[in-house]
This record gives C-alpha cells, sequence and structure tokens, in this order.
C-alpha cells in the first residue's frame, strides 16, 4: 500500500489524500482508537506537530491543515485493515524560506498550557508524571486511552505510535534503538481539552 498526497505542496488549508493497493484506493478501514484513521503531521526539524482525524468521502480523505512555517514536512497516515496495524509516510511541502531549528538537547521535563510534565524512563517503559500548580493530574479518557506516544527518530523519522500499558495511561512500553536520538510527544486530556508535552531523549 502507499500514500498518495492529493498535493505534495500545500497551498489550501485542507490536506486531501488516499491510501491505494494493487487494486486503487482503499476503503475498507478498521476502528482503532475510536477512529479509522490517525495523521500525524511534523515538520523534518520536529516542529509543527500535528494530529489530525480526517474524514472519509468520496473514496477519500480530507483534513484540515493550517501549516505555518515553510519547510519540508513528513506526513503519516496510521491505521488498521483487516485487524493488522499499518503506517504510511509521504513528504508536503511549504513553499517559502525555511529556518529549520537544531535537534534539541535531551530533554525530561515540558511545560504545556500550564501542566508541568515530567518524564521518568525505566528500562523499556516511558512513564510521564503530570501535574498542575503542583498537584497530579489524572487523564482523561482520550481516543480510548489514558494518553498517546509518538516517537520520531532524528534523521530518518522513523515512526512510532506507543499506546500506554494497562491501569497506567501515561506509562508505555517502548523499545527504542538506543544508538539513535528522538523527538517525543505525548498527547493527553485534562479539563476536557488535548495537550502535548514535546521531549528529546
Amino acid at each position: 500500500m502507499t500514500l498518495a498526497l492529493g498535493q505534495t505542496s500545500l497551498e489550501r488549508d485542507t490536506l486531501s489524500f488516499t491510501v491505494d493497493d494493487d487494486q486503487g484506493p482503499v476503503t475498507d478501514f478498521d476502528v482503532t482508537h475510536e477512529k479509522r484513521m490517525h495523521l500525524i503531521v511534523v515538520r523534518r526539524d520536529g516542529q509543527g506537530f500535528q494530529h489530525l482525524h480526517p474524514e472519509f468521502e468520496n473514496g477519500a480523505w480530507r483534513a484540515p491543515l493550517t501549516l505555518p512555517d515553510a519547510g519540508a514536512y513528513r506526513v503519516y497516515a496510521d491505521f488498521s485493515r483487516g485487524g493488522e496495524g499499518h503506517t504510511l509516510a509521504a513528504d508536503l511541502t511549504v513553499d517559502g524560506p525555511a529556518a529549520y531549528a537544531p535537534f534539541p538537547a535531551p530533554s525530561t521535563v515540558d511545560t504545556t498550557d500550564g501542566y508541568r510534565v515530567e518524564l521518568e524512563p525505566n528500562g523499556h517503559t516511558l512513564r510521564f508524571a503530570i501535574t498542575k500548580h503542583g498537584e497530579p493530574v489524572t487523564t482523561e479518557p482520550y481516543l480510548g486511552a489514558g494518553g498517546h506516544l509518538v516517537a520520531l527518530r532524528e534523521g530518518d523519522l522513523a515512526f512510532l505510535h506507543v499506546h500506554p500499558e494497562a491501569g497506567d495511561g501515561v506509562a508505555f512500553e517502548t523499545h527504542l534503538d538506543p544508538g539513535s536520538r528522538y523527538h517525543l510527544y505525548l498527547q493527553f486530556k485534562h479539563g476536557g481539552q488535548v495537550h502535548t508535552a514535546r521531549f528529546t531523549r
């Protein structure tokens, strides 16, 4: 299967695409984590991360997408079909001069929307402690889980979408390459809103 973008340069505020196999566009998708399609968009330097849920209409997927900064972006379609998970990727550009950020130094703490999120690694498990005003926060269900973690490897931006361990919405078992560096994006819901914390490892 391949991810076929309706355009390779974003000129409008909508991205359209199809997932194609040898027979043409695919139409049979499973529901996973409450959605049939998860779309991740991020610039090649790790900036501008977005997690979208396109709508399927007239044989194609469409999602509103605004990318204010110029540069080269990577688009990931994360879905399941016939009980088997798949991730497909394609490139998208936004015309204009791009000022790419260097890969950040390793970080274990981020603040977002008034929340303090601390990464607590333990072997292959990455756990996150979330507080607000010094008080621990229990996350609310978001897409059928207590949190979602996306890891993107430096360089090739190899993609890993990790779901939490049973019974703990913010602990994730991962198998990251120990010789590589990663952008980590934790998404969690609290106060009825989805928040994104960013780390490097």
